[in-house]
């Protein structure tokens, strides 16, 4: 991601915060969605009520890329789900399995409109990554959008 892409992302999220809305859409032309990425391993309330506040006060969608070992969902998903239809906010829900990181990569690279990524702690990360996979770290190293990690990993639930 280049430098000016970057100061104009974190400028939209400085207006939106401010209440000025129509400037920070004005910043992110071009890119309308959120991508929120969460397990059923490890899941936070605070990472949807972050997602869900902030697509609202940019005015964009959200990607829920949900890496799942069963075929159902968890309750706290099933809520954003239902907070997201009631605030209007479109949201569409992505199942995968494996890798987190590298499920994180492919569907950036698919989706450009990917404004950055939302995740609930730094260690959701590396689910199901095999230690040692160097092609992967540095692969996310190029990733297209920011990281935006909204806690330290201390207090999620888990599944």
């Amino acid at each position: 991601m280049s430098i000016g892409r970057f100061d104009d992302l974190m400028s939209a999220i400085s207006f939106a915060e401010a209440g000025e809305h129509d400037t920070a859409r004005d910043f992110l032309r071009g890119r309308d969605t959120v991508l929120l990425a969460t397990s059923d391993r490890l899941m936070d309330r605070n990472v949807f009520t972050y997602a869900l506040n902030l697509s609202r006060r940019i005015g964009v969608a959200v990607d829920v890329l949900y890496l799942a070992r069963s075929g159902g969902r968890h309750a706290l998903l099933d809520q954003f789900m239902a907070e997201a239809a009631k605030a209007r906010v479109a949201c569409r829900l992505v199942r995968t399995e494996g890798c987190m990181k590298k499920a994180i990569l492919q569907y950036t690279e698919k989706k450009r409109e990917i404004l950055f990524v939302v995740i609930g702690s730094a260690p959701e990360l590396d689910i199901e990554c095999r230690a040692g996979e160097k092609a992967l770290s540095e692969a996310w190293k190029k990733l297209e959008c920011p990281l935006v990690v909204v806690s330290k990993g201390n207090t999620p639930s888990a599944a």
